[in-house]
């Protein structure tokens, strides 16, 4: 009598590189055993690229919903015990749930493992070994991967921009050493980003819509999720650090960008964060800061894509007044607020104190780091006579050449940590200068400060200066300085409106 049964086959990443296992191969072992067995078979079920080791596999769930759902199926044939299961727990509950809806499970390699006390005892011992096997992969696995990192190569998938290219010339070895190389497509444009960021222009969200403009693509070929570009510019591996299985290496592939430009990149998404500055899908400069002369309510803007162009009103209904003559273009408003800007300037007393301030703030922040670079100059001449003293100890025959490579590894980490937070000490006084610079370019010229800077930090003054401005028939009509300006203003520490100092 003819019985139905299903197949099942499962392969491994690692497997797939050997005739032995392929999928096709158990296939055709499972069909020759049913013919030869009087089975018909009902069904395939194939996990390509599975792991045995969890039973998180879509074919193997199909397979056993089938089963249970099936009361016409008889059995499930299989070329090896370990192509259903990798460790013993999960053999056995899946032999459980198969024996539940009556199914058997055959084992075409292994004929004695039948439903006698002996068979399920040899049974149980194979899965147990599949287990141990597994286990030993795994360690062998582990063992492989620490050994690439120490080697300075990345142990695991490539990052955005990069790819895991085979060592040599032949790129369908599967088995080949895989390192880290340039993504000849998408390393141009990914470092293009990396730069414009670090100009402090541009937001994740712009960097990430401008990036899509160049033709950058996620694996998927869509758009670079919010996150996933905020992993990347976090991401020391693009200035050639590996952090992995809580260990950092200086890598060999080649950095995208240097460390003190990433060090500088993550003191601009640092000051980003600080300040919440969040993108709209229309983002207009005076949002918040522009209100109505007649209602007092607060401006809004749009984009008319007819008209192409863009309009701040007031966001009051009809009811309470019209707004006919009342929107204005968003450019003729902001470069009215820009013009206010031409009307501010700091008393010379003012200056000097901040000046003194600020001077005085730098070079304390520049005594800290002068010591703390001292400090780590020192651990590294330390670091460097013990490299000697075990060089001459090799010379000598006193330690054996695994020890020395061993004890010389660790000094060659410590020198790179070392020269790492270094490295973002000397970027740290950069980014001192840099803040000195803007603070004294604001105190000295504001409305130049003003027109250089960029939307973010142009949002920055006019919070810093302006609570409000009320307009009225397309013009501010009145601009209200903030508290703490209006403080300024009564101290004669800052002058607005045309009341300058002499000369």
């Amino acid at each position: 009598m003819t019985q139905k049964a299903i197949i099942y086959c499962r392969v491994s990443t690692e497997e797939q590189a050997h005739e032995g296992f392929s999928l096709d191969v158990q296939e055709k072992y499972c069909r020759n055993f049913a013919q030869h067995n009087n089975f018909r078979i009902a069904g395939v079920y194939r996990d390509e690229g599975k792991s045995g080791t969890t039973l998180d596999r879509p074919a193997l769930k199909d397979m056993l919903e089938k089963c249970q759902k099936d009361k016409s199926i008889n059995a499930v044939i299989i070329q090896e015990t370990d192509r259903l299961a990798r460790n013993t727990q999960d053999h056995l509950t899946i032999k459980a749930l198969l024996q539940k809806a009556d199914v058997k499970l055959i084992s075409v390699a292994q004929p004695m493992l039948d439903d006698s006390p002996e068979g399920k005892m040899i049974d149980t011992i194979i899965a147990s070994v599949n287990q141990f096997q597994s286990d030993i992969n795994s360690r062998k696995t582990k063992k492989s991967l620490q050994e690439k990192f120490n080697e300075g190569w990345w142990p695991g998938w490539a990052p955005l921009g990069y790819l895991n290219a085979p060592v040599g010339n032949d790129p369908s070895n599967k088995t080949a050493k895989k390192i880290v190389k340039k993504d000849p497509e998408k390393w141009p444009v990914l470092r293009m980003g990396f730069k414009m960021y670090l100009t402090g222009q541009h937001s994740v969200e712009e960097l990430t819509d401008i990036l899509y403009r160049k033709g950058l693509r996620s694996r998927y070929g869509g758009r670079i999720p919010h996150s996933v570009m905020d992993f990347i510019l976090n991401n020391p591996f693009y200035a050639g650090i590996m952090k992995w299985n809580g260990q950092v290496k200086k890598g060999k592939h080649p950095a995208m960008i240097t460390q003190n430009e990433h060090q500088r990149i993550l003191q601009i998404m640092a000051a980003h964060n600080l300040h919440a500055c969040r993108r709209r899908k229309h983002s207009f400069l005076l949002r918040g800061f522009i209100f109505c002369n007649i209602c007092g309510q607060r401006y809004t803007a749009e984009k008319h894509p007819k008209k192409n162009a863009e309009y701040y009103h007031c966001s009051a209904n009809s009811r309470k007044h019209s707004n006919r003559g009342q929107n204005v273009k968003v450019t003729d408003l902001e470069k009215q607020v820009e013009e206010y800007f031409k009307n501010i300037q700091f008393s010379q007393e003012f200056i000097d104190k901040m000046t003194t301030q600020v001077r005085n703030l730098y070079y304390y922040q520049k005594e800290k780091i002068d010591q703390r670079k001292k400090t780590l100059n020192n651990q590294k001449m330390a670091i460097e006579r013990k490299r000697d003293v075990v060089e001459e100890k090799l010379f000598a025959g006193l330690i054996s050449d695994d020890d020395f490579l061993r004890v010389r590894d660790k000094l060659k980490t410590d020198l790179e940590l070392i020269q790492d937070e270094v490295d973002k000490l000397d970027n740290q006084q950069e980014y001192d200068i840099d803040i000195v610079k803007k603070v004294l370019k604001l105190t000295h010229n504001v409305y130049k400060a003003y027109a250089d800077a960029t939307d973010y930090v142009k949002r920055c003054f006019i919070g810093l200066f302006w609570d409000k401005f009320m307009v009225q028939n397309r013009v501010i009509v009145n601009a209200l300085p903030t508290k703490l300006i209006d403080a300024l203003k009564r101290r004669d520490s800052v002058i607005i409106e045309g009341n300058w100092l002499e000369g």
